[in-house]
């Protein structure tokens, strides 16, 4: 089994990355900005945190949140927004998948790769960096 090591930091504000399965193209429809959007305010009732800044492509997300004091965990808020976008959403895309005895075990769905990138914003320089990254990120794209 891997050993994912994570930098934490109580209050910390973090950059992340995280990908459709397969890169599937499916975060741009309506309805699935709609369900993001309602997974991250159901989430933040339950575990706040402050949404910095964010942008979705088709195939994945970037976006940089800050924790509250004292508060590490970022890991639970990405579990609970992908469990509520691929529960509410999931049936709707109709997307084929293959079925693997792992993804049974884990009650994984096909929206979403299993893990995510995050980097622990170390400074303004690069908390502007980062935002910046946000902002080009879809021209990039295209």
């Amino acid at each position: 089994m891997s050993n994912y090591r994570r930098l934490r930091q109580p209050g910390g504000t973090y950059f992340f990355t995280q990908v459709t399965y397969k890169r599937i193209p499916w975060l741009c429809k309506e309805k699935a900005r709609l369900t993001i959007r309602n997974g991250i305010n159901h989430v933040m009732k339950l575990y706040p945190f402050t949404l910095d800044a964010i942008v979705l492509l088709p195939d994945h997300i970037h976006c940089i949140w800050t924790l509250p004091e004292g508060d590490d965990n970022y890991s639970i808020r990405w579990r609970l927004i992908k469990t509520y976008v691929s529960k509410r959403y999931a049936s709707f895309l109709k997307i084929p998948f293959e079925l693997t005895e792992s993804r049974i075990k884990k009650q994984e769905t096909h929206l979403w790769q299993k893990r995510f990138w995050e980097h622990l914003i170390r400074n303004e320089q690069d908390y502007e960096n980062h935002c910046n990254y946000i902002h080009y990120n879809p021209v990039k794209h295209g």
